[in-house]
């Protein structure tokens, strides 16, 4: 398994998309920084701060489609084939796909995290500090940041659990990174009408839409839980819950899909 995650791992650096999508962040980090000082008033750096200056929903997107092209793209080019042999199991083919796309989407959330520290340091250090208090929600910045990141990766998951089930299932990563994006904007459209018909039909705290507050509710915890009708620690065992759920069943069909 470690000698497939490696590979890869390398297949995955040497597409020219991976570079491309590493500038775009890069820019995206620095623009927003300019932004954050040209125009505080529209652009609070603080809060741009606390979301990597919008990197972190950006990261999400790239790493949807990169999930859902690196599972197709072996039954694309018929190279499933050539894997099955030099492997136990079809099962530990995607397991190495999911460990490529997790320390894909880490690598880039520490990159563009770094970059952040070092806006912070040398162009925000009079305007805000790390251990500054944001009075709507009572915590430090730098805990504030660091809850944003891991409550979004949690949620990341769970939409990568669902895309890596359909792109297995359909074999079309058109498929797997349509859905996977219209559930990633859907929910703050959903969001409100969703907490109306929790509050009609408790039963339906337990679908998985409702799950995606879950950085939401790190945040503000009194008030999303009026919403989402569950505690923020069901929350995180549901995001975990349904993400092994999606991933087992995924497993399940690419181990039977003809090659």
């Amino acid at each position: 398994m470690l000698n497939l995650t490696r590979q890869e791992s390398y297949k995955l650096i040497k597409k020219r998309s991976t570079l491309i999508f590493i500038i775009i962040l890069v820019i995206q980090n620095l623009a927003f920084t300019v932004l954050s000082l040209k125009i505080a008033k529209f652009f609070p750096a603080r809060f741009l701060f606390a979301g990597n200056f919008g990197t972190i929903s950006t990261i999400q997107l790239i790493t949807i489609a990169t999930a859902a092209s690196i599972v197709s793209s072996e039954f694309d080019y018929q190279t499933l084939k050539s894997l099955i042999p030099r492997t136990s199991s079809r099962q530990v083919i995607l397991i190495s796909k999911w460990l490529t796309i997790c320390g894909y989407a880490l690598s880039l959330l520490l990159l563009t995290s770094l970059i952040t520290l070092l806006a912070q340091l040398f162009f925000f250090q009079d305007i805000f500090s790390l251990t500054d208090t944001i009075p709507e929600l009572g915590l430090p910045i730098w805990q504030w940041w660091l809850t944003n990141i891991f409550g979004n990766f949690v949620n990341l998951w769970l939409l990568l659990s669902l895309v890596f089930l359909l792109a297995a299932l359909f074999k079309k990563n058109s498929v797997a990174i349509t859905v996977g994006i219209v559930v990633y904007f859907a929910l703050p459209v959903v969001g409100t009408l969703m907490g109306l018909l929790i509050h009609k039909w408790s039963v339906l705290k337990w679908n998985p839409l409702n799950f995606l507050n879950y950085p939401l509710q790190l945040n503000s915890p009194e008030l999303m839980a009026k919403i989402t009708n569950l505690s923020t620690t069901q929350l995180l065992i549901g995001n975990l819950g349904y993400t092994i759920l999606f991933l087992s069943i995924g497993l399940f069909f690419f181990a039977r899909q003809e090659a």
